[in-house]
């Protein structure tokens, strides 16, 4: 039996084998394409950078005679190489160079990617231990919101002339819309924050639409394909963060009046929605493997007014904290290995670079210091080289006090700075109804969030001695006396996102609400109070809908019953920032644009609004204040192309202007003191500066490829 089944097996196993290499040469081969395309898959998506190595070598070696293919390929086997940290990778790169001459682009390449390593291999040996950092750019800090490029080539940004998405070339600064919304006379839409799409090929962007709610839109760098992915009235902002590895997902935070409050990935192909996180969320950004995110959110902890950072997978599961400190933390990136955490923090009084080591989702050890004070840091992302760009907001505001010699139209002595400790961004100063106390808001953390402790400094004028309030409010646009000095009006909103004027307890900083605004929708810009304490007058703006302006109200409101009556009411208006009561409680002055800027008063009974002033082209008011004695307001003027702000008084009763000798630049906020010969005011300029830091990932890299 068994002498007669043995060779049946045998040949039955050989027909089988037979049969298998027959079917194997009808079925089709991989194409190098398709290789090409699943090696970039294991790569990028799955993170197996040995898998894909693997591959493109299968490419290189089976399909020869596809030289742009196999130039394309022995590229990215020098990418995995480096990325693993062997030092293959040197030698990968140089066999485009040798193997390839033909292939101009990839040889190109390849040679910024020696040149690199090389310049790391000297940086290594020299053992030169400093960053290299340069600057690239100067401007207005909102010139600079986006992010750059993964080529390091542009800078997405926001044309203000339009509003349009753009992107600007580094380092000529030339700029290029990409959407053409039209005119700010036609169109109130405006393009906002921006992330690039892995491949460098396309931007993610918020848009404030038609609407005046945030729209998340996507568009391509050639303009191609733009269209609308997410839009929720019920979540008015949206803020997109970073672009899954693989291209598929946009992590973006959720929420309204531009804060956010969820944190959130949508799905490119559909716009579908998954939420990861609720809570107080700043910033968000994918781990190599698109596996995890890491996030930054507001502690609520009692010992805690900062950020901390955390890991969460993106398929469900529990919290890891990483970075769990009193300090605010803000996370910059991963290394190329994905080893190392970078981020931000003041915990040493400025604002560092700090590093942490990270192994399977738990921090190694404890963070360390790793380039000290980078000022008030914006990031603007890592390039496919490791250098990171930045902002650095060198703007400054502050409060000053000086006195007026009326007579001469002059001032006695050169202004007074009041705060002397934290320069820099200061702003609102206000008398108290006694002119005993002199009171200011003050910001205190200057790092990349927008939850910055604000504290409201009340400085006695008698004995110098200040003292300091920290309002439970993530923001305030100013602070207004209460006519008894016990409290004061600010509008801005809380941590939960609620936005109206407050209230604020002048001895223990408590607030209340007292006036609800509609989120995205109203704002109050400024107000004023009665003399008896009783009521207020403020500006209200109600944003229209695109091409038809805002809607402007000037009301008066009793604080105890709510009851209001509106003074002055114009459609389509330009949004304009201030308002002012006169001291007898007789008239209101209030500025505008029609088109040009003018200063005009109305009685509190209402009626029609007199002209005092018109500005002309290229002029523009930037804030005014009554003389204790009612009878004339002086008023603050902005020319364009003049550095200094002038100041000049003018009479109710339609006398020409004067002009008040005062060496400021771009002063605002003014205001008299009850005596009417003391002043304050806010001066300011806005600034910022964009570089690029060369060799912070560059360290831990090489020397894994070298040593």
């Amino acid at each position: 039996m068994n002498r007669t089944k043995i060779p049946l097996i045998i040949i039955s196993s050989i027909g089988i084998l037979f049969s298998l290499v027959l079917l194997n040469e009808a079925l089709p081969q991989e194409t190098a394409e398709q290789l090409y395309e699943a090696a970039l898959f294991k790569k990028e998506a799955e993170g197996d950078l040995e898998g894909a190595a693997q591959l493109f070598q299968r490419i290189i070696a089976e399909h020869s005679e596809k030289r742009m293919i196999c130039a394309k390929a022995q590229y990215q086997l020098g990418i995995s190489y480096e990325k693993l940290g062997l030092k293959k990778a040197e030698q990968a790169y140089q066999k485009v160079v040798d193997n390839y001459p033909e292939q101009a682009e990839m040889v190109r390449l390849a040679k910024q990617k020696l040149s690199r390593l090389l310049e790391a291999k000297t940086f290594l040996e020299k053992g030169d231990k400093q960053l290299r950092m340069r600057k690239v750019f100067t401007g207005h800090p909102r010139d600079f919101i986006g992010a750059s490029s993964p080529d390091g080539r542009y800078l997405s940004t926001v044309d203000w002339e339009t509003g349009d998405l753009a992107i600007k070339e580094i380092p000529t600064g030339k700029l290029r819309r990409l959407t053409h919304k039209g005119t700010w006379e036609e169109s109130l839409e405006y393009a906002f924050l921006s992330i690039w799409s892995p491949d460098g090929k396309r931007l993610a962007y918020s848009w404030l639409n038609e609407e005046n709610f945030f729209d998340l839109r996507i568009i391509g760098l050639d303009e191609s394909e733009p269209r609308n992915l997410y839009r929720n009235k019920e979540k008015s902002f949206v803020q997109p963060f970073d672009w899954s590895p693989d291209g598929k997902y946009i992590l973006a935070g959720l929420g309204k009046q531009q804060s956010v409050t969820q944190i959130a990935t949508i799905s490119v192909l559909d716009g579908s929605v998954q939420v990861l996180k609720e809570g107080l969320i700043n910033s968000g950004l994918y781990l190599a493997d698109g596996n995890f995110i890491i996030y930054d959110f507001v502690s609520l902890a009692q010992e805690s007014r900062g950020n901390d950072i955390a890991l969460l997978p993106v398929q469900g599961g529990e919290e890891i904290p990483l970075v769990k400190h009193p300090a605010h933390d803000f996370p910059l990136g991963w290394d190329s290995n994905g080893e190392r955490l970078l981020f931000m923090s003041d915990r040493t009084g400025n604002m560092d670079i700090w590093a942490l080591e990270v192994q399977d989702g738990k921090p190694q050890g404890k963070a360390y210091l790793v380039k000290k004070n980078m000022g008030r840091i914006s990031p603007l992302g890592f390039t496919e080289d490791g250098s990171l760009y930045y902002e650095i907001d060198t703007s400054m505001e502050d409060v000053y006090t000086a006195t007026l010699d009326l007579e001469k139209n002059s001032l006695l002595a050169l202004p007074s700075r009041a705060e002397r400790l934290f320069i820099g961004a200061n702003l609102s100063p206000d008398f108290s109804p006694d002119g005993k106390y002199f009171a200011y808001i003050s910001k205190r953390t200057f790092g990349p969030g927008l939850f910055e402790p604000l504290a409201i400094c009340i400085l006695s004028l008698e004995s110098g001695k200040k003292r300091e309030l920290f309002p439970d409010l993530e923001h305030m646009r100013f602070i207004r006396w209460s006519a008894d000095g016990k409290n004061f009006f600010s509008f801005g909103f809380d941590k939960k996102g609620l936005k109206g004027l407050y209230s604020v307890d002048a001895q223990t900083g408590e607030t209340d609400l007292i006036l609800k605004c509609k989120i995205s929708e109203e704002f109050i810009p400024e107000i004023d109070v009665f003399p008896d304490g009783k009521k207020i007058v403020y500006k209200k703006y109600k944003r229209g809908k695109a091409g038809t302006g805002s809607i402007m109200s000037i009301r008066v409101r009793d604080i105890q019953s709510g009851k209001e009556k509106e003074i002055y009411h114009k459609q389509n208006a330009w949004e304009s920032h201030h308002v002012a009561l006169s001291p007898d409680g007789e008239w209101i002055a209030f500025e505008d644009r029609v088109p040009l800027w003018n200063l005009n008063v109305i009685k509190v009974t209402g009626g029609e609004p007199r002209e005092l002033c018109r500005m002309k082209s290229g002029e523009s008011l930037t804030s005014f204040d009554w003389r204790p004695d009612s009878r004339e307001i002086f008023f603050t003027k902005w020319i364009k192309g003049k550095k200094l702000t002038q100041l000049w008084r003018l009479s109710l009763e339609g006398e020409e202007p004067q002009r008040i000798e005062l060496p400021i630049r771009v002063m605002r906020e003014f205001c008299f003191h009850p005596d009417g010969k003391r002043i304050a005011f806010s001066a300011a300029y806005r600034e910022a500066e964009v570089w690029v830091m060369e060799n912070l990932l560059l360290l831990k890299k090489v020397e894994k490829i070298f040593k």
